[in-house]
């Protein structure tokens, strides 16, 4: 045994497993912990972001989740700088699925289920390599044992340069002022009633059968609302109900998604996907959804 190994003992490797279900969450673990490695665990990207420190060797993260999804989670990573490998996790992986994932900064997509002979050939490799990165980061650099540069002082001129001397340049005469004319006074105009402009919102909540509606960006936060107010929060359900709907589309191969419905009691809920992420409408009665696509397909053109 080299002495050395006596002295000094390499940190452990650590997965944080981000999934909101339970089962997958202790299923991982199951598989990862007897292979050596320390498992962390999160049941949402918003926790994971908020028990970050120390940072993992990795993240396995479920793509489709409450609240910020998996692409989301790796998405944000990656603006903050944060320098560790995402491995997502989707129960679909088609083109597009890899295409988002790769557009957002993840190392990969496994499909689930998986077993533990597909899951550690894939994690295995993006590890090596985080901490290969690690362990360069902790050698002392290179350039430390190198001698010092001294480099001419900036403000020095240098002695065998001839000084040179700009010409002087002539200056023009400075003519008198001219007088100014005296300005003619205006007559003020009529006072204009100002023109009553409805936004987009408000022109839909005008719509005979819409009395709310609100609009949520990809995040799922709130960007404007008109007529009888929809929670703010409400956003975040709206993105999980279309992903789920839209993935739920793909099984049944019917089809894009054009809208979802939710009736309650007397009014209905119309949720569709508007520009880069969810409208929201509470119609007083069903018949009222098509005014509302008519609206959306006005707002494109």
């Amino acid at each position: 045994m080299n002495p050395s190994d006596l002295t000094h003992t390499p940190a452990p490797t650590t997965i944080l497993v981000v999934d909101d279900s339970v089962s997958v969450r202790k299923a991982l673990e199951r598989i990862l912990a007897p292979q050596g490695y320390v498992v962390r665990m999160a049941d949402s990207a918003e926790n994971a972001l908020l028990n970050l420190e120390p940072l993992p060797d990795m993240i396995l993260a479920d793509i489709l989740m409450p609240g910020m999804s998996g692409l989301e989670l790796a998405r944000t990573l990656g603006d903050r700088h944060v320098n560790v490998p995402v491995m997502l996790m989707s129960g679909i992986v088609d083109d597009v699925t890899q295409r988002d994932a790769t557009s957002a900064g993840a190392c990969g997509v496994l499909r689930k289920p998986f077993t533990p002979t597909e899951l550690l050939p894939a994690i295995e490799p993006h590890l090596q390599a985080a901490l290969a990165a690690r362990k360069n980061a902790q050698a002392p650099a290179a350039d430390a044992a190198l001698p010092a540069t001294h480099l001419p002082e900036a403000h020095q001129p240098a002695a065998h340069l001839p000084e040179t001397r700009m010409p002087a340049i002539e200056q023009a005469p400075v003519q008198p002022p001219v007088p100014a004319v005296p300005a003619i006074p205006e007559v003020p105009a009529a006072p204009q009633a100002p023109a009553l402009a409805l936004s987009p919102l408000e022109q839909l909540v005008a719509l005979n059968g819409v009395v709310g509606a609100a609009q949520y960006g990809p995040d799922g936060q709130a960007r404007a609302h008109a007529g009888q107010a929809i929670p703010e929060a409400f956003g975040k359900y709206s993105r999980f109900l279309l992903t789920t709907a839209t993935t739920a589309g793909l099984h049944l191969q019917r089809g894009d998604l054009s809208s979802l419905h939710l009736a309650y009691g007397e009014h209905t809920l119309l949720i569709t996907p508007h520009q880069d992420g969810q409208l929201v409408a509470l119609l007083s009665r069903a018949d009222a959804a098509p005014s509302v696509q008519q609206w959306q397909a006005a707002q494109h053109n």
